[in-house]
Parts: structure tokens; C-alpha cells; sequence
């Protein structure tokens, strides 16, 4: 393996901290603080001050109890079991997150409210930002506040990280990989800790494998290696057993520095770096092999680092304000080889990006009733890339900018909340160039005018009584393409316009004492204007991307909690999601990847006396479809990805007074086949054994 040579340094690390982890345990009771606190800075919409705005649409917060019931170690992992979301896993090993039928581009992510993506495609791999310094995600669905800023279509994922309490902290996690993955290991660190005015947190996290199982029932079969439509071979491109070319490691380092100089203010500075490296698992269907660019590859780097400053003052009880200046810079290396042994690279293609922004939030009060708040946000993105080493980089520059205000008033002694807001949002791509033909030579390829939105949204909630809480919302949302599809194709689309969504949200949340909690939200999500390249080739003689989907996403999300007693809870959620094409000359009715029904349960229970902590994770996704008939392709079958249903387990055992715990997780615990991505089949059963200190 490429990587063998690290497995020494990495084994070291592993060992160093198990050390540590030992030699660390106090004799001392444990304490019911856990050392830290949620990250208020971090949050766009403030929870847990009488806000309207996070409640008039559906809204899933998935905290650290969350994390561990599932031993998810990444956000990816931890986004996998919320209801209404999808997350899967395809070329590049690169986690695609799916909400409502809207992809991962045309959501907004935000680590602390900063946005955070790759400045060609708009995505991000979420599956390299370990959760060990994250206190809470919260998932958005339906009318986002116009706050957050742009390119919020479907919704929004705000990962929101730690900040330390007065109570210091101390904890480390070592996990061994013990079936379903070759030479596994998993190991963190975490400290933080307030002294007067100044506070700190820092963490480091590092994950490695050589290789993933497969499900013992995968059956191999025959793929093509291609080059383009010439077919070069047929054979077994994956032959069961270990994944082929499926090795992954990355390392985490996040930071935090705070000082609150008074009550009204506090300053802040965020930093984290990291690095990864992995094999990309070949598709068993078809690879393509072309003499400077294969399907045979891995990502030999792929790495992230970025500094936030955070600000905010209240100057009266009436008005505070609060600023955000960010810089993100990302990297990654795509090395392609000649054949399957991955021994010979044949080039190496580049990736640069960075994001330069800033924000203001402001709230004024004016009376006790009524709230108004605004948002500017403004951004520079840069990317630049080369598909050779021995060429230049073509570089592009784009701004994007939004201006939001929205006013929330509460009526009827505080039983009626009605929020209205509007956002301004533009973008302009400043410098677009291009090396069309891998020579060498860097073209301009002009530049589109500027693109302007307006984003109107309202919003109200009513609480009809001590346990009954009614809402509704209606927002328009854009997203404007990327530079990946302004320039693909033959030539620049640079007509291509913003996809615009008209969400629409109703629901009745309903709770019975501490024993259950209900929330029913029926969902209608109108797109238009939806970008593609599935076009009818008289329409898009250039294989450009253009405006021509139109898309209706309708259904219901339920979310419920039980606890019939105290060391017992059920969390339940199910979504039913009837996708619709209304596009002009369709072929078809049907929508790509969106599951008809999910569901999900969670199970904890535990032990009296012994307090053994047992979890039990049940998901259940309907079927979808993986390809259908286009307008380009008439004639194409279809193709259905089958249900599938995923156990996860994980049995928890604390000592010495809840300062050490011993877990025992299994993921996908029948080992269940399935292939959620065409060509692309998902791990089988894996089981990690782990221990972990905290003080």
C-alpha cells in the first residue's frame, strides 16, 4: 500500500495517547458539568432567547448524545440518521448529503455561521471535520432565516462548535477497528478551559484505515474500462472481500482563543487545520482510462485550513451587533494511475481555493414585543487549477454578497410570533480563465453580468396552548450557479441564472409533560429554473449546463420523542417525499435519488446500578431511483436502488465514577448489501472497540 509507511508514525500517535489516557485517570468523583458549553458566537439564529424564527420551519439539532449514540466520528456520519436527510457515499469516497431531494450544493454550510465549501463545486467533504470539538449541528429545512446569507435553497447545516465553562476540561477517545476494516484506529485529544477573562479550546483528532469490508453477499461482476465510449476491456474490477483501492486517513487540529473583556462584549478567533489522504474505490460498472487522466486514482491531498475572527458588543439593552471577518483555504491533489495495481501515477491534477469574507448581524429592540435584525454579508472566492503539473494554473474570482433584514413581532401576550424578512443577494464573477486544451495556454473566457435576487420570506408560530405550538412559513430561496457549471461544456454559459426554490412549511408541534413529544410538518418544495445538462440536445448544442429542470418536492416529516421513564427514550422520525418533474419535454415523471420513505428510530436504554448505556439505531430508506430516461438519452432504462434497512448498535460501560467509559459500536450489524450509489456499493459490518477519558 501507498500509504504503509505511515503506519508506524500513526501507530506511535495511537499508542502515545492510550498511554496518556491512562495515566490521566483521577481517583476523584465525576461532576455534572461536562467542561463545555455551546459556542454562542456561532450561532446566525440565536436559540433559547423567545425566538420565533428558528421554529417556523423544521429544525433538527443533533448534539454530542446524538454523536456517541451512533459512534459517528465525523459531521457526515452524525447527519446520516435525521430524518428527511441522505447520506451516501460514491466516487471519491466523498459523502453526498441529500435533504428533501436538494444535494449538498444547494445547501448552505456553515462551520460557527461561516460558510464552508469548495469554491469550483460548491461542496465540501464532511466527512473529513471530526465532531470531537462540534457541540451541536443544526439542520434547517424549509425557510431559513434571510440572515444566514446566500445560496440557501434547500436549507442549511450550521455546525456549531465548543467554547469551555469555568469547570477545565480533559478528554481522550482511542477506538480499534476489531472486523470489517484492516488496521483501524481512531484517537483524540480535547482540553479547554476558562480563566477569568480569557478562555481556550483545543483538539486534535486523527482517523486511519488500509481497508474497508465489503458485506459478505456482495456479488461480484463484470465492468468495462473505457476511454470515453471506446470500450478498452471488460473485466473484474471488484472481486469482493477488501474494497479495492478504499484506505483512508485524516488529522484534525481545531482551536479556539476567547476574551470577554465586560458582560456586553467578547472577541474570538477560530483556527483549524486539516489534512487527508485516500483512495478513491473504483466504480464496478465503468472506469475510464485516458493517457493523462484515470479513473484509476487517489486523493493524495486533500487539505483545509482556516482562520475566523468573531466579534460581537451590545451597546444598550436595546441594540448589540456582532461581525465575522473568515479566511478558508483549500487544497487538494487528484493522482491518477495507469492501471489497477496503483503503482505507476500518470499525472497529478491541483486544486486551490480560498475564501476571503465578512458579515454584520445586528438586533435592535425597540420595545419588548418586537425584535429587528439585519445581516451584510460579502465574500470573495478564488479557484484556481491545473490538470498537469507541468502547467500553469488558470484562476477564477467570483463575489458574492446579501444584504437581509427581518423583523419579528410577538402578539396576543406572547402566544402569536410573526417573522417577515427579505434578502437582497447578488454575485459577479470578476475573472474566469481556462486551459481548454491542457497546452499551456490560458484563455479568458469573459465573464457573466452581474445576478441579483430578492428572497421575501414570512413566518408566524401560535401557541395554542401550554402544549400545542401551531406554525407556518413561505420563503423564497435562490441559489446561483457555480463556476463548475457556468463554464463547463463546450463553451461558457454565461446566460445561466439562479435556481430558485419556493419552500413552503405547515406544521403542529404537540408534547405531553417530560413523556412525549410530537412535531407533524407537511413540506412543498416548488423549484424552478433548476440547473442541468439532461436537456434535449437540439436545446444545448454546446453541452452546457442550463435553466431547464422544474421540480416539485412534496410530503411530511414526523419527529417524535418518548421517554416512558427515565432511563429509557425512543427518538422516531419518518418522512414520506413525493418527487414530481414538471420540466418541458420531459421524459419522465420521476426524479433521480429521492427515497419515497425514510425512517428512522433511535433506542436508548440505561442500566440501573451499573449504568451499562445501551443504543440501538434503526434506519430504514425507500426505494429511489439511481438512473432514468433524460431528454439527451431517450432511450436509457430504468434503474431503481433497492430499500435497504441499517442496524447500528453500541453498548457503553462507565468506571471510576463515569471518568473512563468502555463502548463496544457495530455498524450495519446484518450486514446488509446494498448499493446507494450506482457502481459504488457500501461498506459492510464493521466493529470498533474504544475507550474514553474525560474530566
Amino acid at each position: 500500500m501507498i500509504r504503509r509507511a505511515r503506519m508506524g508514525r500513526c501507530s506511535a500517535v495511537f499508542g502515545a495517547l492510550m498511554m496518556a489516557l491512562v495515566l490521566l485517570v483521577p481517583a476523584a468523583g465525576a461532576e455534572d458539568d461536562k467542561g463545555y458549553q455551546e459556542y454562542s458566537l456561532g450561532e446566525i439564529v440565536v436559540s433559547g432567547q423567545g425566538s420565533a424564527v428558528r421554529d417556523i420551519a423544521v429544525t433538527n439539532e443533533i448534539k454530542t448524545e446524538d454523536f456517541e449514540a451512533i459512534n459517528a466520528e465525523s459531521v457526515a456520519d452524525a447527519l446520516t440518521y435525521v430524518p428527511g436527510v441522505q447520506v451516501y457515499y460514491g466516487r471519491k469516497f466523498f459523502p453526498s448529503v441529500n435533504i428533501r431531494g436538494f444535494d449538498q450544493n444547494r445547501i448552505l454550510t456553515l462551520i460557527d455561521g461561516v460558510p464552508y465549501y469548495e469554491t469550483k463545486y460548491g461542496g465540501m467533504d464532511l466527512n473529513q471535520i471530526g465532531l470531537e470539538s462540534v457541540a451541536r449541528i443544526d439542520v434547517v429545512k424549509g425557510a431559513p432565516s434571510v440572515l444566514y446569507g446566500p445560496n440557501a435553497l434547500g436549507g442549511v447545516v450550521n455546525i456549531i462548535t465548543k467554547e469551555p465553562t469555568e469547570k477545565p476540561h480533559l478528554s481522550a477517545t482511542v477506538e480499534y477497528g476489531l472486523d470489517g476494516l484492516d488496521d483501524a484506529y481512531k484517537a483524540s485529544l480535547s482540553h479547554g478551559r476558562k480563566v477569568g477573562n480569557l478562555n481556550y479550546w483545543l483538539t486534535y483528532s486523527h482517523r486511519e484505515w488500509d481497508s474497508w469490508d465489503l458485506s459478505d453477499d456482495f456479488e461480484p461482476r463484470l465492468g468495462k474500462v473505457t476511454a470515453g465510449k471506446k470500450v478498452l476491456d471488460t473485466r473484474l474490477i471488484e472481486d469482493g472481500g477488501e474494497r479495492e483501492n478504499s484506505d483512508y486517513q485524516t488529522d484534525n487540529f481545531w482551536g479556539k482563543v476567547g476574551f470577554e473583556p465586560s458582560e456586553k462584549s467578547e472577541v474570538y478567533v477560530n483556527f483549524h487545520y486539516i489534512t487527508s489522504e485516500k483512495g478513491d474505490a473504483p466504480n464496478l460498472d465503468r472506469v475510464n482510462v485516458f493517457s493523462d487522466f484515470t479513473q484509476f486514482d487517489r486523493i493524495t491531498g486533500y487539505d483545509d485550513w482556516g482562520v475566523d475572527l468573531s466579534a460581537k458588543h451590545a451597546f444598550s439593552e436595546k441594540f448589540d451587533l456582532q461581525a465575522k471577518f473568515y479566511y478558508h483555504d483549500h487544497e487538494d491533489d487528484y493522482t491518477s494511475y495507469s492501471d489497477q495495481t496503483y503503482s505507476e501515477a500518470v499525472a497529478v491534477s491541483t486544486y486551490k481555493d480560498d475564501i476571503l469574507g465578512g458579515m454584520l448581524l445586528g438586533e435592535y429592540r425597540p420595545v419588548d414585543w418586537d425584535a429587528l435584525r439585519f445581516s451584510l454579508h460579502y465574500k470573495r472566492d478564488a479557484h484556481e487549477q491545473r490538470d498537469l503539473e507541468s502547467l500553469p494554473f488558470a484562476e477564477s474570482i467570483a463575489y458574492t454578497g446579501s444584504a437581509g433584514l427581518e423583523n419579528e413581532m410577538r402578539l396576543l401576550d406572547n402566544k402569536l410570533s410573526v417573522v417577515v424578512g427579505a434578502s437582497y443577494d447578488w454575485y459577479d464573477v470578476s475573472k474566469a480563465d481556462e486551459d481548454i486544451k491542457n497546452d499551456g495556454n490560458i484563455v479568458d473566457s469573459g465573464t457573466p453580468g452581474t445576478s441579483n435576487e430578492f428572497n421575501p420570506m414570512v413566518g408566524m408560530t401560535y401557541q395554542a396552548c401550554d402544549s400545542t405550538k401551531l406554525f407556518a412559513s413561505v420563503a423564497k430561496k435562490t441559489r446561483f450557479p457555480t463556476l463548475s457549471q457556468l463554464y463547463a461544456g463546450d463553451v461558457p454559459n454565461l446566460d445561466l441564472e439562479a435556481e430558485t426554490a419556493v419552500n413552503y412549511t405547515a406544521g403542529v408541534s404537540w408534547r405531553y409533560n417530560d413523556l412525549i413529544n410530537v412535531e407533524v410538518a407537511p413540506f412543498f418544495h416548488d423549484i424552478s429554473d433548476f440547473i442541468t445538462r439532461d436537456v434535449p440536445p437540439e436545446l444545448n448544442p454546446y453541452a452546457q449546463y442550463i435553466n431547464y429542470d422544474e421540480v416539485e418536492l412534496k410530503g411530511v416529516e414526523v419527529n417524535t420523542v418518548v421517554t416512558p421513564m427515565k432511563d429509557l427514550s425512543f427518538k422516531l422520525g419518518y418522512s414520506y417525499n413525493d418527487a414530481d418533474n414538471k420540466s418541458p419535454g420531459r421524459v419522465t415523471d420521476e426524479v433521480l435519488g429521492v427515497p419515497e420513505y425514510t425512517y428512522n428510530l433511535g433506542v436508548q436504554y440505561i442500566v440501573p446500578t451499573i449504568g451499562t448505556k445501551l443504543n440501538l439505531t434503526l434506519l430504514y430508506l425507500g426505494e429511489s431511483y439511481r438512473q432514468l430516461p433524460t431528454p439527451e438519452e431517450p432511450d436509457l432504462d430504468v434503474v431503481e436502488n433497492e430499500s435497504y434497512n441499517l442496524c447500528n448498535i453500541k453498548v457503553t460501560q462507565p468506571f471510576l465514577s463515569d471518568h473512563v467509559e468502555a463502548f463496544l459500536a457495530v455498524d450495519n450489524l446484518f450486514d446488509e448489501d446494498y448499493e446507494p450509489v450506482s457502481g459504488y456499493p457500501a461498506p459492510g459490518m464493521s466493529m470498533w472497540l474504544g475507550l474514553t477519558y474525560s474530566m
